[in-house]
């Protein structure tokens, strides 16, 4: 039996199950579709089937209408018929083949896993029934502004508002019909004294009735009228939202609503409707089912009403060596996801903007970091709205994994092999550089589970078939919404994103929003599932709960958090649903669930890499799991509009050419499969239509390949839900900033005291220009200037950012022209593109607060001098110290000076945490120790040289540090940290894994002297 030493299967697990099995009734498709009497014969007996009936109502109302008239004898038209027919066929394949949940088609069932199994499947499903949520908003949108029901609410303003100008921003409003596209739509309204007013009123929740007195009392001259007419108009426009909405969270939204809205018979009546029909046993509701839609209909008519969930009737105990096996595969996963892909890390790039701009350990404001001209913009690939950062195209090179993988796939065409067996040799060959020191991840793993019997399943003769590069990190996934129906698991689902979360001493929090288009409200309603809750953009039910007003963002080189500006509390963002948030929520709600999950970092169960393309892959299995199908990609010919006969005889040919075996699942990217018999010219044909219409199809393998059956589950499709752990306990994380270090702004535009320039060059010209021409430049400047420093930066295009200080008639009279002189010199020389102005912005918080910001500034400037001294020492040959050793000596004397000679090194060894950069520091070690004795730095090339700069550059890093300490801002350690990045950003700009390099080297020097000062002691 095959272990894990990364991961661990938790003891519960969900059953997906498909609601017929294969013995439940035999509906072939007929053979010849064009032959009328065989379609005819085949929807007389389906249209006599109460469950199949039922299931169609509920999931396709229009097949259900045509299987009316079919049967009642007014749809005679054959080709229609025919239509109808195909229709069917696919829905009932759906409902036997696939265990994904949807509607009466499939569902669920929790189940444990121990040595003895027990497996009872019976017919006694149930159903868990609700109104469709886009149907109820669009019942709640007029009621809402009823002065009449608005007049029992209770209104607060949504915090997903915010002013720009004279205007108050909602910046984006949910869809009334249809999905949104990746648009910029807002609503806004005037700022006015009323306006300002009645959401200053209803900052907190606040009945309707008082908010008109409050207003009156402000404004009596309005009146009552157009005081009402304000508050509904803003109800309406939703800058107000109401009490009537039910939350995410609410197991019962029509009860929700007339406990709320009061008296509302019709909707009284839905609910009784839905209680009969939910009560009704499963196959034989149909006619409940028509009565609650027709009574829905006379109210809000539209195509979908109700959202049906089925629970099985099913007592499942499964075997451990299941959970053990995908555990197993799990640590197989990890190991080998490609870099670019585990553990995902899609922020990364805007973390260090982020610090870039404010540091590590500030506190910003969500709605301010996420504003353009506020703040930074949303990170690249936000498109609710859009910002100005792109995401990157560019495809990696080939890769010794790829490599791998390309010789794997070959190989098996080589041999007409369908499977390959990872062995150890292989997986090592695979695996990603740092994952055997990883941890792991949180993951929810679904396969399906496939066993001819119970007893071979109790034997261990069983397989699990994963999806490939399907796997979801975020907890309670694909758990969440089933919860009504597996009542049992709710509190275990609860407990493990607690558990996750308390490794790092912060507070869990459950997402709460609605989100763009209601419909995709009916996959978000999950039960509350933790003590505290974040409320965007919907009436909040608890003081406690928090909004994007409460919230704030902070950041170090590793992490974003979510910090609480009510109490400083680092908070954790959760969703246990499994909607994508890229095209559903606004960008500040997608922003926090991002940063949530980046706890439990993305990770496939197998990607195929730079072979993914191949037009054959084969099946890849590990132990008794198969971690990703056999896989064909139809000849793109055949996606063509071809003659029957021509695509024929293509098709043939390519099955041929392929070895395409005769059962394939026809599957899409979002999922959709469907089982083919390729020996059946019905079946082709099925296929040929798809073809065209759907581009993405592929066609993959029967599950491991047909030789085991479902027999286990009494012949129910199945697939498992199991979550996974890790085994190693968490590394202790950094405390997150408390809210005592907001983002404090200041600017300083052109024609100000600071004159800032922007010298636009190819990076590989940066040391050039800063070791030749910058110091000319400062030269000039000098009797202008009383102080002046330089960063390298990107925006994306490179350029040395280079901002001086002084009396602002002599910058912009003398000291603009004479810069525009020496601009224009390099750029006739070709050797800068360009040269802008810009406003500079100091990072006030970020380096102690205002009182320490001029300290700060200075310490700069001679920071700048002394860099511009060693880079001038490197170019004439005097400084033969490596740069990476450069760097580490640099560390080492800024972390002396700004702490002082008393506990310097170990706020370094505490700040700079061991990890796999330490192996910089041991690829140098013997030249390294040598860094942190003075002695030693002189008998080296330039070393006195080197001494004499840092002594020059001493006096204004101590002020600094006094002028930190005396401010009492709290994070002086965390300012300390950020004077030594912006002093490797000079001195190197390189990139974020060279700077930790450097980091390590300076740690290990210190580490090795206090090891050997141990040693010595003993």
């Amino acid at each position: 039996m095959v272990t894990s030493t990364r991961f661990r299967a938790l003891d519960f697990a969900i059953v997906r199950l498909s609601a017929r099995s294969s013995g439940d009734g035999d509906y072939p498709a007929p053979q010849e579709l064009d032959r009328p009497e065989a379609v005819n014969a085949f929807l007389r007996e389906v249209c006599a089937d109460p469950y199949v009936r039922e299931a169609i109502e509920v999931s396709s109302p229009s097949l259900a209408a045509a299987l009316d008239k079919i049967s009642s004898g007014a749809l005679t038209d054959p080709a229609r018929r025919r239509r109808a027919a195909l229709s069917l066929n696919r829905y009932l394949a759906r409902m036997t083949q696939r265990p994904t949940p949807f509607g009466l088609m499939a569902g669920v069932a929790a189940a444990q896993f121990d040595d003895q199994p027990k497996i009872r499947v019976g017919t006694g499903h149930r159903r868990h029934v609700r109104v469709d949520l886009s149907w109820l908003a669009e019942v709640i949108r007029p009621r809402e502004t009823d002065p009449a029901v608005l007049c029992r609410l209770r209104v607060v303003r949504n915090d997903l508002c915010f002013l720009r100008g004279d205007r108050l921003v909602l910046p984006l409003v949910p869809e009334e019909s249809g999905v949104r596209g990746p648009d910029d739509r807002e609503r806004t309204v005037r700022h006015t004294r009323p306006v300002r007013a009645a959401l200053a009123a209803a900052h907190t929740p606040i009945t309707f009735p008082v908010l008109l007195a409050r207003l009156g009392a402000e404004f009596p001259q309005a009146g009552e009228e157009v005081l009402t007419k304000l508050v509904t108009q803003l109800v309406a426009l939703e800058f107000l939202v109401t009490d009537l909405r039910p939350p995410a969270t609410t197991e019962d939204p029509i009860a929700h609503v007339l406990a709320r809205g009061g008296p509302a018979p019709e909707l009284a009546k839905v609910r009784d409707e839905l209680d009969r029909y939910a009560a009704t046993p499963v196959g034989q509701g149909l006619d409940a089912l028509r009565a609650v839609t027709a009574t829905m209909r006379g109210i809000h008519d539209q195509a979908q009403l109700l959202h049906v969930d089925l629970g099985m009737d099913a007592d499942l105990v499964l075997p451990a060596a299941v959970a053990d096996e995908l555990a197993a595969a799990a640590e197989v996963a990890w190991r080998v996801a490609p870099p670019r892909l585990a553990p995902a890390d899609p922020l990364a790039a805007y973390r260090m903007d982020f610090i870039e701009r404010y540091g590590t350990g500030t506190v910003v404001g969500i709605k301010d970091l996420l504003d353009a001209e506020r703040g930074i913009g949303p990170p690249a690939g936000y498109l609710l709205p859009p910002g100005n950062r792109s995401v990157s195209t560019g495809r990696p090179g080939e890769s010794e994994r790829d490599v791998t993988l390309l010789a794997l796939a070959e190989q098996a065409v080589a041999r007409d092999k369908r499977e390959v067996l990872l062995d150890e040799d292989t997986i090592e060959r695979l695996a990603r550089p740092g994952a055997p020191g990883e941890r792991g991840s949180y993951a929810e793993i679904c396969a399906q589970l496939l066993a001819d019997s119970e007893d071979a399943l109790r034997r261990g003769e069983f397989r699990l078939v994963g999806g490939g590069d399907v796997n979801f990190t975020r907890v309670g996934a694909l758990f969440g919404r089933f919860l009504p129906l597996v009542p049992q698991l709710r509190d275990k689902v609860g407990a493990v994103a607690a558990d996750l979360v308390a490794e790092d001493g912060v507070t869990p929090a459950q997402v709460v929003t609605p989100p763009l288009h209601p419909r995709m409200a009916n996959v978000t309603q999950v039960p509350r599932l933790t003590s505290e809750a974040m409320v965007f953009g919907a009436y909040a039910e608890r003081p406690s709960e928090l909004s994007l007003d409460h919230l704030g963002i902070t950041a170090d080189f590793d992490r974003f958090a979510v910090v609480s500006l009510r109490d400083g509390r680092e908070i954790a963002p959760l969703v246990f649903h499994s909607l994508n948030p890229n095209l559903a929520v606004p960008n500040a709600v997608r922003l926090l669930i991002e940063i949530g999950e980046s706890r439990t970092p993305s990770w496939p169960l197998w990607h195929w890499g730079a072979a993914a393309d191949l037009p054959y892959l084969p099946r890849i299995r590990h132990g008794r799991t198969v971690l990703s199908p056999a896989r064909w990609l139809p000849d793109p010919r055949l996606r063509a509009d071809l003659g029957r006969g021509e695509w024929s005889r293509l098709f043939e040919r390519w099955r041929a050419d392929w070895s395409v075996p005769r059962i394939v699942y026809a599957t899409t990217a979002a999922d959709r499969r469907i089982r083919l018999d390729l020996d059946s010219a019905a079946a082709v044909e099925l296929l040929r239509a798809d073809l065209r219409k759907r581009p993405a199809l592929v066609l993959r393998e029967e599950p491991a390949g047909g030789e085991f059956g479902s027999g286990w589950a009494r012949g129910h499709a199945a697939e498992v839900v199991v979550p996974v752990v890790p085994l190693r306990p968490a590394r202790p994380r950094a405390r997150a900033a408390a809210a005592s270090r907001p983002f404090v702004s200041r600017s300083y535009p052109p024609g100000g005291e600071w004159l800032y320039l922007k010298v636009y060059a190819h990076r590989g010209r940066h040391t050039e220009l800063l070791t030749h021409h910058l110091p000319v430049l400062v030269a000039r400047a000098q009797p202008l200037s009383d102080r002046w420093f330089f960063l390298r930066y990107a925006d994306p295009a490179h350029h040395l950012r280079v901002r001086f200080h002084g009396d602002p008639d002599a910058l912009n009279s003398e000291l603009l022209p004479i810069a525009h002189r020496w601009a224009a010199e390099l750029i006739e020389a070709g050797l800068i593109a360009e040269l802008a102005t810009g406003t500079y912005q100091p990072e006030i918080t970020r380096y102690g607060g205002p009182s320490a910001i001029d300290a700060a500034e200075r310490a700069f400037h001679a920071d700048s001098q002394c860099v511009l001294e060693q880079l001038i020492l490197r170019e004439q040959g005097k400084l033969e110290l490596p740069m990476g050793l450069l760097l580490a000596a640099n560390h080492l004397e800024l972390a002396r000076l700004l702490h002082g000679d008393d506990g310097w090194q170990d706020w370094l060894l505490a700040t700079f945490a061991k990890d796999k950069h330490h192996k910089a520091f041991q690829q140098c070690r013997r030249e390294a120790v040598r860094l942190l004795d003075p002695s030693d730095l002189t008998a080296l090339p330039g070393g006195q040289e080197l001494l004499d700069s840092w002594r020059r550059r001493a006096p204004l890093l101590r002020d600094y540090a006094r002028a930190l300490r005396d401010a009492d801002s709290g994070e002086v350690s965390s300012a300390f940290a950020s004077m030594l990045h912006v002093h490797h950003n000079r001195l190197s700009g390189a990139s974020l894994d060279e700077e930790r390099d450097a980091y390590a080297i300076a740690r290990g020097v210190v580490q090795a002297h206090q090891d050997r000062e141990r040693q010595e002691r003993r």
